[in-house]
């Protein structure tokens, strides 16, 4: 009897323990939620997605750097925009007790963050933008590929950003906050509301904080904005001077949006209507823009060796010119290879696809193509390493990766390893069992 009497007497002071405890937990959230909160969403959103590719990979907020241009392979970076947020809302967090006007610094600098983000993708990485609308693009192509030339796979369409204009310093910022994903808008979100939270803390006058809250995400916001801005109002003022025929007051005025605006600076349609502009005025003959301007016809007329010589040859004068060059040249030998294909001549098409890679790695839209061209041709295992490139490259796109898994099915099939191809049929049906008819098809032993 005396047992259970001190069983219970146990029991009781563990349950007035965890009343108390409950008690003081709730204290604490009625007092803090907005924070609690506001913290939970911050550290969440660095493991979410905030920037999504449309065809090649996403980016969490530890895989988003804040001082470099991202690769092809996506990598956790110390200095990224996630893990720098987050000492800085742990910093803030630990100081609480001593310094509450800290927490109000910590919020600005995480509102600041949020902000400069889709800043840095419109306008100090074009390299980034044009790389997310490229394969924006690419997208339709490859759908129009897959259904003339593959077994019909009627699944369901992802969902990719649309009508982006690009012309424009505000197109090119809604074309960037376009890209974004959860974790961008959970860490903005939660910004918010340890803003909130801080300023609801602040003892006396509000208003001077509140302000200097603002200023730093608005001052930052001004920073990466105003040479874009700057940017735009030459280029309008060139296409004015164009439209008047004022033709060297265009081509001034066009070199200055480029000084001010990286975005026209590797846009390969500006310096080819500063070699329309030249070929007009009967000036600079044999210039790179020149070239450009050539090569640009020549492409719109299918003529896409002659095309690829003129970028070469533009090239060769260096700068930002020659990098926007040298990435056409590479895009028209895609664009060649598409065209022997469609010709046919599927072991040219598939060398030119080939040396597109070579040349320029990121040029993944080419591996389904290439994938197709190497069964085509027999070369089954060489299809297969480029499917095993493939299916890391479109991971988060279902059907493409179920189209993928089956064309490696129809290799195994070939190389008559049977068993390795009922296992791609059966991953192409759990990556896509929509009205996948591909798989379904080669599963049923049709």
């Amino acid at each position: 009897m005396k047992k259970w009497r001190k069983l219970a007497a146990w029991a009781r002071a563990r349950w007035d323990k965890v009343v108390v405890l409950a008690e003081r937990g709730a204290r604490v959230w009625a007092a803090h939620w907005v924070l609690i909160v506001g913290s939970f969403l911050v550290f969440c959103s660095v493991l979410l997605k905030w920037v999504e590719f449309p065809l090649s990979r996403n980016l969490s907020g530890l895989q988003l750097p804040l001082l470099r241009n991202v690769g092809l392979t996506a990598h956790i970076y110390f200095l990224s925009v996630g893990a720098l947020g987050i000492v800085v809302l742990i910093t803030g967090l630990v100081s609480l007790r001593r310094s509450r006007p800290l927490l109000a610094l910590v919020a600005a600098i995480l509102l600041t963050l949020c902000v400069v983000v889709p800043c840095q993708i419109a306008f100090q990485q074009p390299a980034l933008l044009r790389r997310l609308t490229e394969e924006d693009q690419e997208i339709e192509l490859i759908k129009v590929f897959t259904r003339n030339y593959l077994p019909r796979n009627l699944g369901p369409v992802e969902n990719i950003p649309k009508q982006l204009v690009l012309y424009t310093a505000w197109g090119r910022f809604l074309a960037a906050c376009s890209f974004l994903r959860l974790g961008w808008y959970c860490f903005g979100f939660g910004s918010l509301l340890i803003a909130a939270y801080s300023i609801s803390r602040l003892p006396g006058e509000r208003m001077p904080t509140v302000l200097a809250l603002i200023c730093l995400p608005v001052g930052a916001l001004v920073i990466l904005v105003t040479p874009p801005v700057i940017g735009q109002h030459y280029f309008t003022g060139a296409s004015i001077a164009k439209a008047q025929g004022d033709n060297e007051r265009a081509i001034a005025d066009y070199r200055k949006a480029m000084r001010w605006d990286q975005w026209h600076a590797q846009n390969i349609d500006t310096y080819a209507t500063i070699g329309e502009l030249q070929e007009q005025a009967g000036s600079a003959y044999g210039s790179p823009e020149r070239h450009i301007r050539r090569a640009i016809e020549f492409k719109q007329a299918s003529e896409y060796e002659l095309a690829i010589f003129e970028f070469n040859r533009a090239a060769d004068g260096g700068g930002a010119l020659a990098v926007a060059a040298k990435r056409e040249s590479v895009q028209t030998r895609a664009d060649l290879g598409l065209a022997l294909y469609r010709a046919g001549s599927i072991g040219g098409a598939v060398t030119n696809w080939e040396q597109t890679l070579a040349e320029d790695p990121s040029q993944v839209y080419v591996l389904p193509y290439l994938a197709r061209g190497n069964y085509d041709i027999g070369r089954y295992q060489a299809a297969l390493d480029v499917i095993a490139r493939l299916v890391q490259v479109v991971a988060n796109h279902t059907s493409m990766l179920a189209d993928a898994y089956s064309l490696g099915g129809d290799c195994y099939a070939k190389l008559g390893r049977i068993a390795d191809a009922r296992y791609y049929y059966s991953r192409s049906m759990s990556a896509d069992p929509i009205v996948n008819t591909w798989a379904l098809t080669k599963l049923a032993g049709d």
